[in-house]
């Protein structure tokens, strides 16, 4: 046998993590997709005659478990794009949770409501795309050339690259987008 070749089970081995992955990942994809739908049906019950807007303004939803036997708690937490639904939804907790349980047996020990921010505020799951919606892009106004050049020079002080280029992005992306506000106010 060569040096360069695999032994049979050490390939056979690898083969049968990438297939377990593989599954655990499909799995997840899955019950994400369940708990998509499980959100859609609770809404248009609950939220009528409205929920087609509460939909719309849902940016995520999830159910994820804590804890461990019988300590384990369902949580349910549902991303909206503006504080109105939030508050709307907050009213309608209780019942929500219970069309939860009556319907597809998820027993949810709490129900958190978040504010998207950001990027995560355009995304919308429910909402219908057509050709002619595009996503609002907030417009940015460059930095000035010193201003980026400040900004460069005390980001060297992170000795991780990586780390580094992430924050400088952040901090370039949020003055632009900053400086673009401010000009709004003048």
């Amino acid at each position: 046998m060569s040096n360069n070749m695999t032994p049979f089970s050490a390939a056979l081995g690898r083969s049968l993590r990438q297939a377990a992955e593989s599954d655990v990942l499909a799995a997840k994809a899955a019950r994400a997709n369940k708990v998509k739908q499980m959100w859609k049906s609770v809404v248009e019950i609950c939220c009528r005659p409205n929920a087609q807007a509460f939909l719309d303004h849902t940016n995520s939803v999830y159910i994820i478990r804590e804890g461990e036997g019988d300590a384990q708690r369902k949580i349910l937490i549902v991303y909206v794009d503006e504080s109105i639904f939030a508050a709307e939804l907050n009213a309608r907790r209780e019942m929500i949770k219970l069309k939860l349980l009556e319907r597809f047996g998820e027993d949810i020990s709490e129900f958190r409501i978040l504010i998207s921010h950001g990027s995560y505020k355009e995304n919308h799951p429910y909402r219908e795309k057509t050709p002619d919606y595009l996503p609002p892009t907030p417009p940015r106004r460059p930095l000035p050339p010193e201003e980026l050049e400040d900004l460069r020079e005390r980001a060297e002080a992170i000795e991780d690259v990586r780390m580094r280029e992430a924050l400088l992005k952040a901090m370039i992306s949020g003055l632009e987008r900053k400086s673009d506000e401010d000009s709004e106010n003048d």
